[in-house]
């Protein structure tokens, strides 16, 4: 019993060794085992030697790193809206299955999967004027496998939009909002039309435009972040030229900018005062094939794209992992997360870069966010003080730290030449009330300041500088409980 013990506990090739050792066999009794053969590495056709679909992009998203944590919810749909999907069986089990299908077409497919609205069919495929060219064969399934690659255990809703179906974006966005898609991603824009014309003025020489003749889609977009989803699309063409583009600078929308293998604003990235982050669009022009992103393909094999698409379906699968973490956050506070979780941050915490926005997204940062977090908490930085002389009295100016990750649009900052919490006299009652405050407020400002970031304040304040003043520090935003209250020695004002 003791043996059978010993021998029940240790690997299971190790058993027969102890075996014949206690029973006298000697080592020549003891058998060959075959050594398992390693699994060969897995091909992918068509990518370059030692990459593999997404991969740096993946990296630069921090992505790896957040799928420790968590990798989505089956539950969460993500609605890609472009203009034509191939299958590929990378994608087998990661598209969303419609419980209650509701539309047929002549052929019998339903909308199982999505819909094509362009075609009014269930086909999900581009199949007019250079349907076989790389463009049309390859994007829409290569966005998609975007999404799958960073939010795996989420569902995609394939649905197809057209240039020569203008009503179609409307109703693509309004059917994802209807069958309980929280993300759209748009990697196309729509391009608005001259008045009795079907061709987008783009394609007839004249620049962006405000989308006059599409009102519907105007309204789907506001009625889909009323509805509390976000929407994602790249911020304009990938011309990397200053140029603004309706309506991915409205308010519904999230503008993804374009960054490039080395975390720089691509050479593509659009210059624009709405971009609001970014993430991977790699690099135009160059021979250098590991400058590029490289992921499914639409005849079941493998390409390379670069561009504003991409970094749009990168930055929607960002969103997918995070929101299916935190489904109880509304569409403005994962926004929020998004902008301050990002890495590369402007110089100035309050003014987007034009090119790469608050930064390039990181899903782990995102995913790293403790309870604590997940709040408004200013404070004042009791170090930063400085004085200044000014009229009828003294400047205080110094820095407040939002230690939460939400947005403080308001932070108060109120100075006393006291402890405001105590009674400067305590004989005092209702009925025979003390003398005139002692206890006197000095000056107070309000400020924004951004969720895990700094904001510099500039309070004046009546009369002489005392030798220590206290401070209250607050944000006014509904739903912000905490308060923070600290004295200070004052320095020195400088001598005028």
């Amino acid at each position: 019993m003791i043996f059978a013990s010993v021998i029940q506990v240790v690997p299971h090739r190790l058993r027969a060794w102890r075996l014949a050792f206690t029973l006298g066999l000697g080592l020549a009794a003891l058998p060959v085992w075959p050594v398992p053969a390693a699994d060969p590495p897995r091909q992918y056709p068509g990518l370059p030697e030692g990459t593999t679909p997404y991969d740096w992009a993946l990296e630069q998203l921090q992505v790896p790193a957040a799928h420790a944590r968590h990798r989505g919810r089956p539950g969460f749909v993500v609605a890609v809206i472009d203009l034509g999907y191939r299958h590929h069986p990378d994608l087998e089990g990661h598209l969303w299955v419609n419980p209650n299908p509701t539309r047929r077409d002549v052929e019998q497919r339903q909308d199982l999967h999505g819909w094509d609205f362009a075609d009014d069919d269930g086909s999900l495929e581009y199949n007019g004027p250079q349907a076989e060219s790389a463009y049309y064969t390859n994007h829409h399934v290569f966005v998609a496998g975007e999404v799958a690659a960073v939010a795996p255990e989420c569902r995609l809703m394939i649905l197809r939009v057209s240039y020569r179906n203008h009503d179609s974006w409307y109703q693509a966005v309004d059917y994802a909002v209807r069958h309980g898609a929280k993300v759209l991603v748009m990697p196309h824009g729509y391009i608005g039309r001259a008045p009795g014309s079907e061709v987008p003025l783009f394609y007839q020489g004249t620049d962006f435009t405000w989308p006059e003749d599409n009102p519907k889609l105007r309204e789907s977009l506001d009625k889909a972040y009323d509805a509390g989803c976000l929407v994602f699309s790249g911020t304009a063409d990938n011309r990397g030229r200053r140029v603004a583009f309706f309506p991915v600078a409205s308010e519904a929308v999230c503008a993804v900018g374009s960054s490039n293998r080395t975390g720089e604003a691509s050479n593509m990235a659009a210059d624009a005062d709405y971009v609001e982050f970014s993430a991977p669009a790699g690099q135009r022009g160059t021979a250098d094939p590991g400058q590029t992103v490289w992921g499914l393909g639409g005849r079941q094999d493998y390409t390379s794209f670069e561009g504003g698409c991409m970094a749009c379906s990168f930055a929607g699968g960002v969103a997918a992992l995070v929101w299916s973490r935190h489904p109880e956050w509304t569409n403005d506070q994962l926004r929020q997360v998004l902008r301050n979780t990002a890495r590369g941050q402007p110089r100035d915490a309050h003014q987007p870069d034009r090119k790469l926005g608050y930064g390039i997204l990181s899903a782990d940062e995102a995913l790293a966010l403790t309870d604590d977090q997940l709040t408004r908490d200013v404070r004042l930085v009791a170090d930063s003080l400085k004085i200044t002389p000014c009229e009828g009295g003294f400047r205080l100016r110094g820095t407040l730290h939002n230690h939460g990750v939400w947005d403080a649009r308001k932070a108060m900052v109120v100075v006393y030449n006291g402890d405001p919490t105590q009674p400067r006299s305590s004989e005092a009652t209702l009925d025979q009330p003390g003398p005139e405050l002692q206890t006197r407020q000095l000056g107070h400002a309000v400020t924004s300041v951004r969720g895990l970031h700094e904001s510099g304040i500039a309070i004046d304040c009546a009369g002489a500088a005392p030798a220590k003043v206290w401070f209250e520090v607050y944000c006014l935003d509904r739903r912000s409980p905490r308060i923070h209250r600290l004295m200070v020695n004052l320095p020195a004002p400088p001598t005028p």
